[in-house]
């Protein structure tokens, strides 16, 4: 019975290196280490990879080097854009050194984090990425006792389990409403996630609360809303926050989908923006700019953060100092109309 092509099953190192005219040493170093391959050899050697349907037996591999030249990568939902930006910016720096990821979606649930990242490990990653700060124990010790680089990205925490290349979520909302008050507002509401499932929302309400309390305006629970991320979501928030009152001035969204739904139900109102109310976003997505008012909002260099860390992991795993091991990329707070 033929051979079927492309069955990993069948497929060995040794016929890809006999396709390749290379030894094995060759096809292997191609796998694990193609920097240290000669650009043409390496062409021909994928190219019979290619052909061949050749699969490695990554687990065996790493049995012997002790790499899997995998990262391991674990964000709250793929929903969102501004997970895959910073994934893109850590994919084109960890490929290009011969690393690939494994992608988890970990949820807003701390034991369903532990159990992805426990699946995960299983697989022994030469490193693991997430962004999140706030871990149950047993994720904590399961990372701890994995002895691998860690990066964290969600918030400018300290200290951090390993490294962190991120931001201050709590600066941004501060930033973001002391803005708002020098233009002019004093009612100005807050709405974001659920604040115990998100710790990137509770230090950007944090950094509300503080700027308020800086200019003396007492804290109003009334104008504070929490909602899930949506179009909708943001449109029913901005609705009820108007029926109260006294109603707010301005509306600090802390996601700009939430935001572009608030701005999108103000035109089928006929509601003027910013003249009955203004609104702000957090993220600076793609939609912010094309919006009707565009929408200001706080910018942060998500593909930045995902190119830092996997340089960080990179170096790490090549036996490189890093330091600092905790970065801050910084934010910028965009100017437009909407408020």
């Amino acid at each position: 019975m033929p051979r079927r092509r492309g069955s990993p099953g069948h497929v060995r190192m040794a016929d890809v290196a006999r396709r390749a005219c290379v030894s094995m040493i060759t096809v292997s170093r191609v796998l694990c280490k193609p920097e240290k391959v000669a650009p043409e050899t390496r062409r021909r050697v994928q190219a019979a990879i290619d052909e061949a349907g050749y699969v490695p037996n990554l687990i065996a591999g790493s049995l012997a080097s002790n790499r899997t030249r995998v990262i391991a990568a674990l964000v709250p939902t793929i929903r969102n854009p501004v997970f895959g930006r910073t994934i893109d910016g850590m994919s084109e720096v960890l490929r290009a050194s011969g690393y690939h990821l494994l992608l988890g979606r970990s949820g807003v649930s701390a034991a369903e984090e532990e159990a992805l990242l426990a699946t995960f490990l299983a697989r022994r990653p030469d490193a693991v990425f997430l962004h999140t700060n706030r871990h149950s124990e047993g994720t904590r010790r399961l990372l701890l006792n994995a002895r691998i680089p860690i990066v964290e990205t969600a918030d400018l925490v300290k200290p951090g389990l390993d490294m962190v290349v991120s931001y201050s979520n709590f600066e941004a909302g501060q930033a973001m409403t002391s803005y708002l008050l020098a233009r002019g507002y004093r009612r100005i509401a807050f709405v974001s996630r659920p604040k115990r499932e998100n710790d990137r929302a509770m230090q950007r309400w944090r950094g509300y609360r503080r700027a308020l309390a800086r200019r003396g305006i007492a804290y109003d629970a009334d104008l504070v809303l929490e909602a899930r991320l949506g179009l909708r979501e943001g449109a029913n928030a901005l609705v009820a926050l108007l029926g109260r009152r006294p109603s707010p001035q301005a509306v600090f969204f802390d996601a700009d989908a939430s935001a572009v739904g608030a701005l999108l139900e103000c035109q089928r109102r006929g509601w003027a923006v910013p003249g009955k109310i203004g609104i702000v976003g957090f993220d600076d997505q793609e939609m912010a700019a094309e919006a009707i008012p565009p929408l200001t909002t706080i910018r942060v260099p998500r593909e930045e953060i995902g190119r830092r860390a996997g340089q960080m992991l990179v170096d790490r795993l090549d036996g490189k100092p890093v330091e600092p091991r905790r970065v801050d990329v910084g934010f910028s707070l965009i100017e437009r109309s909407s408020a």
